[in-house]
């Protein structure tokens, strides 16, 4: 007979919110009682849910801001989380985690060599917290391009998770898990989430009030309206964040739900990897490339006005300025390295390594250097990767979410840029920046007529 199988992926993730000066995160309005939003959502969120142990029962990816984060301010709590994967791994051999690329950034509007760096990133990352490598990843905002898919592909991920409107095929059963064909003879498996019990679970309050009721009344109904002659998965897909922060006291919820409620209804608890085991994947289908799962227009609401934003005409600049600056920045980051390294895009792979502590900066660069080089070219090195980090985490996608311009995601993400582009003037003398600048002064807020090239200038002016 066959048997209903549930999973609720949840999506933690809170963007970098630190002063690059500083390397702290300034005093955040609205986040009181917590001096910023990432420890008011700790307290609300990562916190209880790690104490009801629902990092054990649902299937989760943890931002690697997050995650640095977390180490440092409450490394015990991250520690929990950890354990709790650590236990699901051990007794199944797979694992409810999935990894996600480094810095949360809309993977089809960015180039390959930059999607290889932050997907070496994500899963060097993964693998040192968990201490295995991951066999799913989570693209930000589900954007997805057959190139991304393609990434994952050559770096052994097996599967990643989109909406149901992401597939071509408008009448695929969301039940089962598909292949996606890609080149050179490779493919990745695509789980495809239930829009409705998702968006019920993420925007709909009275959903998660209850489990025994969400199980009557929503999921029931589902499985009434899918009954098909094989093993069913009804997966739902959210922000992690909904659980305690968007909606009070859900951790609740969750660990009733897969401790109790479920069981009762004969539906089995489980996550996409322990699916692919007993459940290969058997169905192939296509993709609609430049999709996500949070803009109706595909991923507009990153580079421009689209109906989720309809004026928002700060972002297109936004989009431009930052996408020639990292041309710009990758351009002097490699004129200067290639006199010492040979290959410095792989050591800007290899910075992850310096990132989480796993060997010295001078010892990288050493291992990677031509010839021995002395203590001042080493200094001016680390200087042109440390500008590499902050150019790729100026596009984190939080930049472009909202509607307004002076929001502290854009703001930030011109403070990056700053940082990147005074970092690389300390070693070369030159601005990348000076001819670019008109472009931003096109970004204008709405609510405050805060531009960008003020903001711009304003954040480097503070390295003077």
């Amino acid at each position: 007979m066959p048997q209903k199988y549930f999973s609720i992926h949840g999506h933690f993730y809170q963007p970098p919110r630190v002063d690059p000066r500083t390397g702290q995160i300034p005093q955040e309005a609205g986040a009181g009682p917590f001096p910023n939003w990432t420890e008011r959502i700790y307290h609300e969120c990562y916190l209880p849910n790690a104490n009801k142990g629902n990092f054990e029962k649902i299937s989760f990816n943890f931002g690697a801001t997050l995650s640095a984060w977390l180490a440092e301010y409450h490394p015990e709590t991250l520690a929990e989380i950890i354990k709790q994967e650590n236990a699901v791994f051990k007794k199944y051999g797979i694992s409810n985690a999935i990894a996600q690329p480094y810095f949360h950034v809309i993977m089809p509007l960015i180039p390959r060599r930059e999607k290889e760096t932050l997907l070496r990133w994500g899963i060097h990352e993964y693998k040192t917290r968990f201490g295995h490598p991951p066999q799913g990843m989570w693209l930000p905002e589900t954007a997805v391009d057959l190139e991304s898919l393609e990434v994952l592909a050559e770096h052994g991920i097996q599967f990643t998770i989109l909406a149901p409107w992401q597939a071509k095929d408008s009448s695929l059963d969301i039940t089962q898990p598909y292949r996606i064909r890609l080149q050179n003879d490779k493919e990745i498996i695509a789980f495809f989430y239930n829009s409705f019990l998702s968006c019920e679970i993420s925007f709909n309050t009275s959903t998660t009030m209850d489990a025994d009721e969400f199980v009557s009344d929503w999921l029931i109904p589902q499985y009434k309206n899918m009954h098909r002659d094989r093993d069913q998965l009804f997966m739902a897909a959210s922000d992690g964040e909904l659980y305690g922060h968007h909606m009070p006291e859900r951790e609740e919820f969750l660990a009733y739900l897969f401790d109790h409620s479920l069981k009762l209804a004969d539906f089995q608890p489980t996550f996409p990897a322990q699916w692919l085991q007993l459940h290969p994947a058997d169905q192939t289908t296509e993709i609609n490339e430049n999709t996500s799962w949070s803009c109706h227009h595909g991923i507009q609401r990153w580079q421009g006005v689209c109906g989720d934003a309809p004026t928002a005409f700060w972002k297109a600049p936004l989009r431009r300025f930052l996408d020639r600056l990292a041309l710009d920045l990758d351009e002097k980051y490699f004129d200067f390295t290639k006199k010492y390294i040979d290959d410095p895009w792989a050591l800007r792979d290899a910075y992850i390594e310096v990132l989480l502590g796993s060997v010295s900066v001078e010892d990288l660069i050493s291992d990677y250097a031509k010839q021995p080089i002395n203590e001042n070219e080493i200094g001016m090195i680390t200087h042109m990767l440390e500008s590499q980090y902050e150019r790729l985490r100026m596009h984190s996608s939080d930049a472009w979410f909202f509607f307004g311009f002076a929001n502290i995601e854009p703001i930030n993400s011109l403070k990056y840029a700053a940082h990147a582009v005074w970092l690389v003037r300390s070693v070369t003398g030159e601005d990348v920046s000076i001819n670019l600048l008109s472009e931003l002064e096109k970004a204008v807020s709405v609510k405050s007529d805060l531009t960008g090239d003020v903001a711009f200038r304003r954040a480097l002016a503070s390295y003077e």
